[in-house]
């Protein structure tokens, strides 16, 4: 790499770096604009920027004098690339890189060199992205815990204090009242003896004296890192497992960022997976020695190279239950030619090419032990991954398939490459992980029928079993009378029909209708005599009953109309207005005094999980309007369909009701 200072007026280049190995991530002009800081990537490898860690340089410009910023700080720098630094009239603030946190410190230049101090608030700890303002004292920064989503905060830097914390944001409030997992930082003994961090999440509802499974959710690079904040991906949708009752485990092995140089670097050289396979395996050991897990439950997931080692593990510990691998190795001689930094990576950690040594090459790839594997494997690939082919997914899917009698599942996502972008690919990952995690690891999974289709004719008759009847009405029986039945539909308690003769006459004696009709619906009913029965249903019950409000349900009875008990469906074709009136003249010679309407629930209902019958057809319905008085809603078998037509309210002997249990939801708040 190359980095030249160019003078836009002249168009003088000066060479910044000289012959220094140096890679440059970014650059932040002092506020005098006579030097600028930039970071740059650092590994003691002479050739390859693989495991690295992020150091400072500082230039002047008339000087053109370049020195390293001396941090006091071994692990080098953490943050995004453009928070990292940011100028100050005396120096810089940056964010250091601190195992699964940030530290955030101050550096004042004295004499030459920098003078570092820690900066302290009640945020700091949990700081994980800021800005700066021209004044020097402003700063707007990112703060998050993980089971606090991030919000962004402002606050005065005073010295190396951060003080008078305002909260700026309030982004997706709907999250203060999901479930969230407690978390806490962990620690154990790893390979090499030496300590490995990681983050633990609770399950829900989590006590003291039970055991529970367990998920490791493992993350990329290796040089990523799992952080001390809020994350939620639809890769990693960490919030939904501790809801299914599972402790997560999050672990940043050997050869994760932000712990060193020494520690990104200690997996080198032919030492790939030796290190990490331990701090797993050891990491699962003190929590079941804890008590915390039950060691007959327990899963792995992982992406990219969280993947790769998901894919080791099982196969060195036959405890797991369950295995997700998303773009994961199993085989690394196909990978040096295709992966477009496949030199880097694998002269890198195996310390030579597969040319050079492929018996190292057989050793390292699972491939040649997958016959062996007896864990539930759910594979995922973007069909054009060059970072990992997908080559590797087929490999692994087919050995399982053709080798072994474990469950193995392959879901490919065309046109993706590495990270899977297209929501409708994400969502699919997610669900895929959740239905493979609830079958083989949590034993809650229910299997679906693939041949039985919602909304099909099997499907509405189903669900019409689950209509209640007292002998041949419908409804249910209530302290010895006949009531309607209610069901859940969108946000109501609805009844399941228009409140039908039999049960308006279990109210009103005097109510008359032919024998045969019972289970027609109630019609002639004003909107009193259906505001009384409501009243008198809540009395015998004791719930609530009530007729709905005309905002509860206008859009439903609107979108309800088509295919329902309308003069649409006794004309057999769909009459425009001059057309129904002429209708109406034919259906005065039939006998009775309303002879169109039809015994409740003989159309399709509505609904996905109980039927609501008769919302566009049959009679109209009397709902609350704004104002208290009362509206009619929903077509009736005497009025055509057309919601375009001229509104025209259906005929008095077309006129019932339906009731809601349950208060309205702003009286409910």
């Amino acid at each position: 790499p190359v980095l030249e200072l160019v003078n836009l007026g002249t168009g003088e280049t000066t060479p910044v770096a000289g012959d220094k190995r140096l890679l440059p991530t970014s650059i932040t002009w002092a506020r005098d604009s006579r030097s600028f800081y930039f970071t740059t990537r650092y590994s003691s490898d002479p050739l390859y920027f693989t495991a690295t860690i992020t150091l400072l340089y500082h230039y002047e410009v008339e000087s053109k004098h370049l020195q390293q910023v001396e941090l006091d700080w071994e692990w080098g720098l953490g943050g995004d690339d453009e928070g990292r630094v940011q100028a100050t009239e005396d120096g810089f603030i940056t964010l250091l890189a601190d195992g699964v946190r940030f530290r955030p410190a101050r550096y004042r230049r004295k004499a030459g060199t920098w003078v570092r101090e820690d900066i302290a608030g009640a945020h700091t700890r949990s700081l994980f992205d800021w800005s700066l303002a021209p004044n020097g004292n402003t700063l707007v920064y990112d703060y998050s815990t993980p089971s606090q989503p991030r919000q962004w905060y402002r606050a005065q830097l005073s010295g190396a204090r951060v003080e008078g914390e305002e909260r700026l944001t309030n982004l997706n409030p709907s999250y203060a009242e999901k479930p969230l997992a407690r978390t806490e930082v962990v620690r154990w003994t790893g390979g090499g003896g030496e300590t490995v961090e990681g983050l633990l999440y609770y399950p829900l509802g989590y006590e003291p004296d039970r055991k529970y499974p367990l998920l490791l959710i493992l993350h990329g690079g290796p040089l990523d890192v799992d952080l001390d904040r809020w994350f939620l991906t639809l890769s990693r949708p960490l919030p939904l497992y501790p809801q299914r009752g599972t402790f997560v485990l999050r672990v940043n092995y050997h050869g994760s960022g932000n712990y060193g140089l020494a520690w990104a670097e200690s997996i080198c050289c032919g030492k790939f997976y030796e290190l990490e396979r331990l701090d797993l395996k050891m990491g699962v050991d003190w929590l079941i020695e804890r008590g915390l897990v039950d060691p007959d439950k327990l899963g792995v997931m992982g992406w990219s190279n969280g993947a790769i080692l998901a894919i080791d593990l099982v196969l060195h510990d036959p405890r797991f239950k369950a295995l997700s691998a998303g773009a994961g190795n199993v085989e690394y001689f196909g990978d040096f030619g295709l992966v477009s930094f496949s030199a880097t990576w694998d002269n890198y950690y195996f310390g030579a090419a597969p040319y050079e040594n492929p018996e190292l090459y057989v050793r390292k790839s699972p491939y040649f032990r997958l016959k062996d594997v007896s864990v539930p494997t759910l594979i995922h690939t973007g069909t054009e991954d060059r970072a990992v082919g997908a080559v590797n997914a087929w490999n692994h899917f087919r050995i399982l398939q053709q080798a072994t009698q474990t469950p193995v599942k392959l879901v490919l996502y065309p046109g993706e490459p590495h990270d899977i972008g297209h929501f409708v690919h994400q969502r699919r990952k997610l669900e895929e992980d959740l239905a493979w995690f609830d079958r083989y690891l949590f034993g809650t999974y229910k299997e679906p029928n693939e041949a039985f289709k919602e909304g099909s004719p099997l499907d509405v008759a189903l669900k019409r079993t689950r209509i209640q009847k007292a002998g041949t009405r419908y409804g249910v029986e209530a302290k010895g009378t006949l009531i309607p039945e209610v069901v859940k539909h969108k946000d109501l308690e609805l009844g399941r029909f228009e409140v039908t003769r039999a049960q308006l006459a279990a109210f009103d004696r005097a109510y008359r209708f032919e024998p045969g009709t019972e289970n027609f619906p109630a019609n002639n009913v004003n909107f009193e005599q259906a505001q009384a029965y409501a009243a008198w249903l809540a009395e015998l019950t004791g719930a609530t009953y009530r007729l709905p409000n005309e905002d509860e349900v206008k859009e439903m009875y609107e979108a309800a109309r088509e295919n329902e008990n309308t003069l649409d469906y006794w004309a057999g074709y769909t009459p425009n207005p001059d057309d129904a009136a002429r209708l109406a003249k034919k259906v005065e010679e039939l006998p009775g005094t309303a002879p169109l309407l039809r015994e409740v629930g003989q159309f399709r209902g509505h609904g996905k999980e109980e039927l609501v019958f008769d919302l566009g057809g049959n009679v109209a319905e009397w709902v609350i309007g704004a104002d208290g008085s009362g509206e009619l809603l929903g077509g009736s078998a005497d009025r055509a369909a057309d919601p375009k037509a001229p509104p025209q309210h259906a005929a008095e002997a077309y006129r019932g009701f339906r009731v809601v249990r349950g208060a309205p939801k702003k009286e409910a708040e």
